[in-house]
């Protein structure tokens, strides 16, 4: 099974602007809306972040950004 390619850095950040302000964020690559999980906080980490984790369903590529 190939692992599929990733997101260049400059399309992970523009993905996470795209979360941040309130937007469906749509994949770079395909053009097609990506699916959002959350990611829930780690408990051995002192300090919480909220993210979402994207990833598109047609290339497969994705990536986790910061919602805040």
């Amino acid at each position: 099974m190939k692992t599929p390619d990733t997101f260049t850095h400059p399309q992970v950040k523009e993905l996470g602007r795209a979360v941040r302000r309130g937007v469906q964020a749509t994949c770079p690559v395909c053009s097609i809306p990506l699916d959002e999980q959350s990611v829930p906080p780690r408990e051995d980490v002192s300090y919480v972040r909220d993210r979402v984790w994207l990833v598109c369903p047609s290339c497969h590529r994705s990536a986790v950004v910061d919602r805040r």
